[in-house]
This record gives structure tokens, sequence and C-alpha cells, in this order.
């Protein structure tokens, strides 16, 4: 009787990281990563130390069957992390990845409330004017871009 417990808590597991690691190449290496569009498309944001040479950071957006629509492969210190400020309701964080005149703004908010949603999206801009901004699945977004600025910032202090 207690086996059912356990195997319902694996398949559990499994079908929620079912988006996470559909580019990065190991899936601990995933700083951010969602749906969108009913899941046609995604997005995933690599620490690529885990599995790449460099102090780089990537982000990929593409359709879920793997092709890859933008790439940008970059290292830490050429990124703007935006930490939360630690005022108001709502914990936010964002991280940007450029591409020449092109802005990628990587973002997830959610409120200080115990199982409140967390949101998220892309801000696509170019020389600081917003072109689209993208919202991710509902319940599609899993984030770890904590420790991902924490690198950001190690990285534009250390030479």
């Amino acid at each position: 009787m207690r086996l059912f417990p356990l195997c319902a808590i694996l398949i559990g597991a499994v079908s929620t990281s079912a988006y996470a690691g559909q580019y990065c190449t190991v899936d601990d290496s995933v700083m951010f990563s969602c749906t969108f569009n009913g899941g046609q498309k995604a997005v995933e944001v690599c620490d690529t130390n885990y599995w790449a040479d460099g102090d780089n950071a990537s982000y990929a957006f593409f359709k879920t069957n793997g092709e890859i629509e933008k790439e940008i492969i970059t290292d830490k210190a050429s990124l703007v992390a935006t930490p939360w400020n630690g005022m108001g309701n709502s914990i936010w964080e964002t991280v940007t990845f450029f591409s020449g005149d092109y802005g990628y703004d990587v973002w997830w908010s959610g409120e200080r409330e115990v199982g409140s949603e967390v949101l998220g999206g892309i801000t696509v801009t170019q020389n600081g004017d917003t072109l689209a901004e993208l919202n991710c699945d509902e319940g599609s977004v899993q984030q770890n871009l904590t420790s991902l600025i924490e690198a950001v910032e190690i990285a534009q202090i250390s030479p």
C-alpha cells in the first residue's frame, strides 16, 4: 500500500520537469524556463558553467520540437541583472541578455504569500524601446534567477 504514494510522487516529479532541460544540457543548469502559446514555444536560461568552458550564461527561445529561434551565449559580466529590491508585496527579478541593439529581459514575479502564482516572461527591446512582451503560460514558470544574479554580480566584480 505504501508503494502507491511513492510511485505517484515519482511520476509527479518527472512530469513537473518536462519543460526544463530541453535546451540546457544539464537540468541543474536551468536558471529559468517557461512555455508560451500553450506549450508551442519555450525559453530557457542556463548557467553554462555546468556544461561548457568559461563563465557564461545562455538564452534560448525555441519551438518545443527543439528548433531554436534565438540563441545568445555570453559572458555573465555582460548581463544586466536586477535583483528584487526587498520592497513591496511582490518579489521579482530580471536578467537581460543582449544581441546587438536588442535586449531580451527574462523576468519572474510573485506575491510574497505562500502558494501564490509565479508569473514570468520576456520583454524584447531595441535600443531601449519595447518591441514585444511575452507572458509565460500559466503554471509553466520554473526559475532560479537568484543564483544566476549572484553569479553575474561575482563575474562583474572579478576581473
